[in-house]
């Protein structure tokens, strides 16, 4: 015979699948930058024109960051992305992985690929928001992919303190209907059940 636990206990694991999918939605291709970029530190290839050990590895990287940008580009979609993110850890009653999702999830789909360019650029290499110049690293153009990391602290500027806002007001709400209900304590009643039962001793 099944339990009505059982029944109930993937419907409790749907909200923290939909959290670990966003998540994963958002973070995923910051995180393939950083792969590729582990790889050239760990091939020991100093950042520059030449290729890595003869492999065109700055166009995976290149690519990589194209992606990156993109899901990070919009603002609103990123925003989006992590409110329901936000909500589903609401709705796993977990009001600190809540709060803390819409607070830190959106800085770091900007500043994960931000950092990996910012940690490959050399003398030569051109970062700017006009995307004037071109930076050539392991063998491929970067192109606009090293660029955009330029235009990344102004995007932040313009979204942090409604995020940061909303973060804190849901984080409050959150806590405020997760927290544990007050149960009523086992010996409250004790006194009672005792007379009880030295009545009907008498009796």
């Amino acid at each position: 015979m099944v339990d009505d636990e059982d029944l109930d206990a993937p419907k409790g694991n749907t909200p923290l699948k939909i959290w670990m999918g966003c998540v994963v939605f958002l973070l995923g291709p910051s995180l393939m930058v950083w792969i590729v970029r582990a790889v050239a530190m760990a091939a020991q290839c100093t950042p520059g024109p030449q290729l890595c050990h003869g492999i065109a590895l700055g166009g995976g990287l290149r690519d990589a960051l194209d992606l990156a940008w993109t899901v990070g580009d919009n603002s609103m979609f990123l925003i989006t992305v992590s409110l329901i993110a936000t909500i589903a850890g609401l709705l796993a009653r977990r009001p600190l992985l809540a709060a803390t999702t819409l607070l830190l999830l959106p800085l770091a789909v900007l500043m994960l690929p931000m950092a990996a360019v910012y940690s490959a650029k050399y003398s030569g290499c051109y970062v700017n928001d006009s995307g004037i110049g071109d930076c050539a690293l392991w063998g491929a153009q970067m192109g606009m992919s090293f660029h955009a990391a330029a235009d990344v602290s102004g995007q932040i500027y313009g979204f942090a303190p409604y995020s940061f806002a909303l973060a804190l007001m849901l984080g409050l709400l959150g806590w405020f209907f997760a927290r544990p209900k007050a149960m009523p304590h086992a010996t409250a009643h004790r006194p009672r059940d005792n007379i009880a039962r030295f009545r009907h001793h008498d009796e």
